[in-house]
């Protein structure tokens, strides 16, 4: 899967957001795009991991443990690479377009 990072600066590429601003206000651009992204990607997983499973996901979120939310993840849901995928596209489609 795409970082988020790229994914940012090939859409402000492809937009052509990043046509005449100042630096600062382009990485500020930027970086609250990924925020955006990142948002509503967790907003995407959080909304499909199972009710009885939701306190255990939340002791991981709690601890940091980016490999073992990983692997909770690709355990508990089992479409999540499709639904990251698309909510990329609509992401982008919605800047884009």
């Amino acid at each position: 899967m795409e970082n988020i990072e790229e994914f940012v600066a090939k859409l402000v590429e492809e937009a052509g957001m990043n046509k005449d601003l100042e630096e600062d206000v382009f990485d500020q651009l930027k970086k609250d795009l990924k925020d955006r992204l990142q948002n509503r990607i967790n907003a995407v997983i959080l909304s499909q991991v199972p009710e009885h499973k939701l306190e255990e996901f939340e002791k991981l979120l709690d601890s940091g443990d980016e490999k073992a939310m990983q692997a909770f993840c690709s355990q508990n849901i089992p479409n999540l690479a499709e639904l990251i995928a698309a909510e990329f596209l609509s992401f982008r489609n919605r800047y884009i377009a």
